[in-house]
């Protein structure tokens, strides 16, 4: 038997794992889906539909599943639901309503000022969804570490995203000027 000196690099970050799903602290998924207003939960789908596509090895599109996100919830928070119940955890995210509240909220953008704002906090109907995986990460993965660093790319996604989110709220309360 012959050994190598090779280090051995061990990752033990979520986002590049692919034998677990993409899940994030609920710190840093609220930071990013409010400073990217709403990308994040975009790339939150494609991440998760990715590993799901793995995982079935069926021939799914992630990019348009995580495009359609409002409209392909549903089949996600399901196929979250029935890995909950399949792995005996004693959780439920109650997929159907949650798929209804997702995809009213993201049809709130059109409501008139100030009101519109409150589609800003569709992030929190996925909080739960995010929650379960990390369950379901945990259990596949006793070393499983939960990615809650904002690094790298985050960080430009925070600060630009940050200042165009803070723009669009004063705008929305800024006085009309004839």
């Amino acid at each position: 038997m012959e050994t190598t000196n090779e280090p051995m690099i061990e990752n033990t970050d979520s986002e590049s794992s692919a034998s677990t799903y993409f899940t994030v602290s609920v710190t840093k998924f609220t930071i990013m889906s409010l400073c990217t207003m709403g990308i994040y939960e975009l790339y939150w789908f494609y991440k998760n539909w990715g590993h799901i596509k793995s995982q079935q090895k069926n021939e799914i599109m992630p990019f348009w599943r995580a495009f359609f996100a409002p409209l392909w919830a549903y089949s996600a928070f399901k196929h979250i639901q029935d890995e909950i119940n399949e792995k005996e955890l004693n959780i439920s995210i109650y997929a159907g309503a949650l798929a209804v509240v997702y995809l009213i909220f993201h049809a709130l953008w059109r409501l008139p000022d100030p009101y519109w704002l409150v589609s800003y906090f569709t992030f929190l109907f996925l909080i739960p969804a995010n929650n379960a995986l990390t369950l379901i990460n945990q259990k596949e993965d006793s070393s499983f570490q939960q990615n809650s660093a904002i690094k790298g790319w985050n960080w430009l996604a925070v600060t630009l995203g940050g200042v165009v989110f803070i723009l669009s709220i004063i705008g929305t309360f800024l006085p009309e000027t004839a």
